[in-house]
């Protein structure tokens, strides 16, 4: 006679063959592909932009209607002022580095700098880049010169001089 163990075990090896063999994979869903359109025009003038309507100004008032909708005068001459900033913006010197913090190690003083998303560990007299010599590790900031140019930075912790 077989033993309660063998017959369970038996009937367990019966189950998993029958789903082995009956059992199918679920279907994979499929993402329906929206329509186009039906209307030319109504896509055309989604697309459009909406223009804004002109501003009647007040001469006398020297305060202009913030929500009038439209370009004015004071904007106008903002602009101006804005592209002269953006020249003499253009013309200061870009910080090649954002210095990150120093570390003091064995009497060594090291500054840790960031250009892109690389973090470089700079020592005095060390050159970085091929290009950028640094001159001096101060206690709050970095003095790195341009090989290329010639010009010498002051990094600190937000601003560069």
């Amino acid at each position: 006679m077989m033993s309660t163990r063998l017959k369970i075990m038996l009937a367990v090896m019966l189950g998993v063959g029958l789903l082995m063999l009956f059992d199918s994979p679920p279907e994979p869903e499929v993402v329906g592909v929206s329509e186009r359109p039906r209307r030319l025009q109504t896509a055309l003038a989604a697309l459009a932009p909406v223009r804004a309507p002109p501003v009647i100004a007040d001469a006398a008032d020297p305060v202009p209607d913030l929500f009038a909708g439209g370009p004015s005068e004071p904007a106008a001459q903002g602009t101006e002022s804005a592209a002269a900033d953006a020249t003499d913006a253009s013309e200061k010197p870009v910080a090649p580095f954002v210095l990150l913090g120093f570390k003091l190690e064995d009497g060594v003083r090291e500054a840790y700098l960031l250009r892109n998303d690389a973090v470089l560990l700079a020592r005095a007299g060390t050159v970085l880049e091929k290009r950028y010599r640094v001159l001096a590790l101060r206690q709050e900031s970095v003095n790195i010169q341009d090989q290329q140019t010639g010009k010498e930075h002051r990094i600190s912790f937000g601003t560069e001089e």
